[in-house]
């Protein structure tokens, strides 16, 4: 049952995630390093999510603050002059992962 509500949790971020996924496909050209970046967030984000959903806690935090690294590092250096509406998926998605974390530390206990 703890997965099925954390999967439900989950949706919301992956669809904010997917759109913006989309609109750095279709909106914009994305820099090389910029493209590094991203596939580090989305090798940091499965990280996490695995072992979020395999219970262990301490090794999805390091995964999550490396991932937290490097989107800090992704929006100082490139997305400084994005456009608004991708701002707002972008705090569309932070929010749903918030709310993905909340989710995980009532049901852990973390």
């Amino acid at each position: 049952m703890r997965n099925l509500w954390l999967g439900l949790a989950l949706v919301p971020y992956l669809a904010a995630a997917g759109v913006d996924a989309w609109m750095h496909e279709r909106g914009r050209k994305v820099p090389r390093v910029e493209q590094w970046i991203h596939a580090g967030l989305a090798l940091s984000m499965a990280a996490f999510l695995v072992l979020v959903f395999r219970g262990h806690a301490a090794p999805a935090l390091a995964a999550l603050a490396a991932f937290v690294l490097l989107v800090t590092c992704d929006e100082l250096a490139f997305h400084r002059g994005i456009s608004p509406s991708e701002r707002r998926i972008h705090i569309a998605s932070w929010a749903a992962l918030g709310a993905f974390l909340v989710v995980w530390g009532f049901l852990d206990g973390t």
